[in-house]
């Protein structure tokens, strides 16, 4: 069985820049994604997350503000956005506005992340480095 825990995690200036930015290329990268699978749907093709994740490999080689941020905030991204279109229909599923939607994204990779305390009263949370 897989668990999994939710952290507040309280960020310095730097790393609040830094997720910030993470957040604002996840929803760039949901927007466009989103458009893709709504123009293949159009033409009557479709589009899933595998051909979708090949292409973010190969935007990446082109396109640097792409390379900043980890690749599996930006792959878990396309997850998402696979699963609501699976679910909702895509012409469904809602653009991510940059003044409606609060910056968010998932890290999955917890094995990064140290927790400093045994209560989860007092429980913190260390992140990765988050140096871009």
């Amino acid at each position: 069985m897989l668990t999994g825990r939710r952290f507040r995690v309280e960020f310095s200036g730097e790393q609040a820049e830094f997720a910030e930015r993470i957040g604002a290329v996840c929803r760039a990268v949901w927007n466009t994604g989103l458009e893709q699978r709504r123009e293949y749907r159009r033409r009557g093709a479709w589009m899933n997350y595998g051909p979708q994740a090949k292409e973010l490999a190969e935007a990446k080689a082109e396109h640097r503000w792409l390379k900043d941020v980890p690749g599996h905030c930006l792959q878990q991204t396309l997850m998402d956005l696979d699963r609501a279109c699976r679910e909702h229909g895509t012409f469904r599923v809602r653009w991510r506005s940059g003044r409606r939607w609060a910056p968010s994204f998932r890290f999955p990779e917890g094995n990064k992340m140290t927790v400093e305390s045994s209560t989860v009263a007092t429980a913190g949370s260390s992140c990765p480095s988050w140096a871009g």
